[in-house]
């Protein structure tokens, strides 16, 4: 069969008989454009790769549920809500930051929001010591501390690859033990994030 003759809805039917020919094309088609647009939002070429390779895994992993209509709207869709999670997520770990360092109330302006915040961080301490020494080590410098990628390479005297890798662990393990505080955190506009946020490759 001519995968690359196929329309994008012979493709999405082939990959729910898993097809591996047919996500690859899926893959092909589409993967640059999903790139492109996650780089413009967030100017880093790793988390852009990272974000993509995630929105493709996940048409895998759920290729028997999804019902896609149409595979190009449905992938602009999962670049916005994807890079919108990644901001949640940065958001957590920089509130949680402040909030050990005593940094006033971190935007919490009642009592029910302080609680909350105080829960959030319990949690996140949790999940922190449940992974790894050497995966807790990356995560606590990269996500509470701010380093780049090469800087705690040099620190932990690793590789970069071995970092991203321990950055993907933890992440994949703390999304895991804070999905029930994502309501918690308010979507901001894209705009008014500045501060340089960590970036890694994720390979869920």
């Amino acid at each position: 069969m001519e995968y690359c003759n196929s329309t994008d809805a012979e493709l999405l039917t082939k990959i729910k008989q898993s097809d591996h020919q047919a996500f690859k094309e899926i893959y092909k088609r589409y993967w640059k454009v999903c790139f492109l647009q996650l780089f413009r939002k967030s100017s880093s070429k790793e988390l852009a790769e990272e974000l993509t390779q995630n929105i493709f895994i996940s048409l895998w992993e759920r290729r028997h549920i999804h019902e896609i209509t149409n595979l190009s709207s449905y992938l602009s869709s999962a670049v916005r809500y994807s890079f919108i999670n990644y901001l949640k997520n940065a958001l957590q770990f920089d509130r949680y930051a402040k909030y050990k360092k005593g940094q006033g109330d971190i935007g919490a302006n009642s009592l029910e929001e302080q609680l909350s915040v105080r829960e959030l961080s319990i949690s996140i301490e949790k999940g922190i010591n449940l992974l790894p020494r050497k995966t807790r080590e990356v995560f606590v410098l990269s996500r509470l501390e701010y380093n780049s990628v090469k800087e705690i390479a040099q620190k932990l005297k690793i590789s970069e690859k071995a970092v991203e890798y321990h950055i993907t662990q933890s992440l994949k393990a703390m999304r895991l033990a804070l999905k029930d505080y994502m309501i918690i955190i308010a979507l901001v506009s894209l705009s008014v994030v500045h501060y340089s946020l960590p970036i890694f490759i994720l390979n869920n």
